[in-house]
């Protein structure tokens, strides 16, 4: 379910925006971003707007400003999204 961003979602201005994929992981809707940092998906609940990295690297740059999700379709189940 895509929810326009303009309806409450929080945006930070200077930080990036990354696609996000919906997914289906154990049951419950995740949106999965990829992370050229860590060289890995990371998920978060459904909905466009800021989120804090799940990078576990501090060198990382989405580690102190996070990034903004935008909603880019569904998770293709051969993980040929474009990363």
């Amino acid at each position: 379910m895509k929810v326009p961003i303009s309806d409450f979602a929080l945006i930070d201005l200077e930080a990036p925006v990354l696609s996000a994929y919906e997914a289906i992981i154990k049951g419950t809707v995740r949106w999965m971003v990829w992370c050229k940092f860590c060289n890995r998906w990371h998920h978060h609940g459904p909905a466009e707007g800021h989120r804090e990295a799940h990078c576990t690297d501090a060198t990382s740059g989405y580690w102190k400003q996070g990034y903004n999700l935008a909603y880019a379709g569904k998770w293709k189940k051969d993980g040929s999204q474009q990363t």
